[in-house]
């Protein structure tokens, strides 16, 4: 079959050879599945969210991560990945999929928001796009993929497990319309669950084996945790809220999966550098990159830039020097 899909772009410049077998290892997402637990302190984001309130701005913490995974995704692309039909593909946009609850009842019915960001959507454009699908959904009696779904569940059992087959196969070799991808809410670069707002404590939620979501984010209530402050020892208290992530490993490497939740954390502990836009971010970040390139030009030579050698005995792999590094300067255990 054809390696072309309407949502995403076949990656052929792959240079690790474990990455390319590994669809064929591990076959599934959540055989493929790594977990991973953050929790961050929540008290710079709620000053945030209050200096904003203070300018008529009803900023949420759900726009702040849903940003925070704009900004991260459209810096580390890798991210935005999925394995489908054991080949591995770039998708074509970044959207995120959320669920909406028409009303906080047991009676008030669930859907599926599928939004979609690109690079110029800072944090303002981003609550705005969340706020018009959320109200969307409260306001009508059924979104088109709702209808769709309810529609198919009442098909004959026998039926329905044959158009289901032909549906895994369609999207198994990258063949599935776009009209069914948009009514079937699978398709995203990211799936969030904010079980914070009705209450609920963050879990690990598994993959869908159909679709393309290649990492599903839970977000759990605001709560107190005891912290070491490094400057008196003494424990303190302070609002935490906890994310916990199930990932496709076989998106990127464990190198480049670090700095991109290294990333991630400094634009929690900095709303504010969300009110730009990723591309604005990454222009800005490139304009600082060849501003240090030059200053590197024009400073003293080094040592191994004027040709001279360095010791054997002196040099240290890069994996020693990173543990050197650690024992002189290890992670704040807060």
């Amino acid at each position: 079959m054809c390696f072309k899909r309407g949502d995403g772009t076949l990656v052929r410049d792959s240079k690790d050879p474990i990455g390319a077998i590994m669809p064929y290892i591990m076959r599934g997402r959540n055989e493929s599945a790594v977990y991973l637990k953050k929790s961050y302190c929540v008290e710079n984001m709620q000053q945030y969210i209050r200096e904003q309130r203070k300018q008529g701005k009803r900023i949420t913490v759900f726009n702040i991560f849903s940003a925070t995974f704009l900004h991260t995704f459209m810096r580390r692309p890798q991210l935005n990945r999925f394995v489908a039909g054991r080949r591995l593909y770039q998708h074509n946009s970044f959207d995120i999929l959320y669920v909406v609850k028409t009303a906080l009842t047991d009676e008030g019915l669930e859907s599926i928001a599928k939004v979609n960001f690109d690079g110029n959507d800072t944090l303002d454009d981003v609550k705005q796009k969340m706020d018009y699908h959320i109200d969307e959904i409260k306001d009508s009696e059924g979104k088109e993929d709702d209808r769709f779904i309810g529609l198919i569940t009442r098909l004959p059992r026998s039926f329905l497990r044959v158009l289901l087959l032909i549906g895994r196969v369609l999207d198994f070799h990258g063949l599935m319309p776009k009209v069914l991808r948009d009514l079937i809410p699978l398709y995203s670069s990211v799936f969030i669950s904010h079980l914070g707002s009705i209450g609920g404590d963050a879990l690990f939620h598994h993959l869908y084996e159909f679709g393309s979501t290649s990492i599903f984010c839970t977000i759990g209530k605001i709560y107190y945790k005891p912290y070491r402050d490094i400057l008196t020892d003494e424990v303190v208290w302070k609002k935490t809220i906890d994310m916990n992530l199930t990932i496709d490993e076989r998106i990127c490497d464990g190198y480049y999966m670090i700095k991109s939740l290294q990333l991630f954390d400094s634009y929690i502990d900095n709303p504010a550098l969300l009110e730009l836009s990723p591309n604005e971010a990454i222009a800005e970040e490139e304009l600082k990159r060849k501003q240090r390139e030059e200053q590197l030009s024009t400073s003293p030579a080094s040592p191994v830039e004027k040709g001279e050698a360095i010791p054997q005995n002196e040099r240290l792999h890069p994996v020693q020097e990173y543990w050197e590094n650690m024992m002189d300067h290890p992670s704040d255990p807060t």
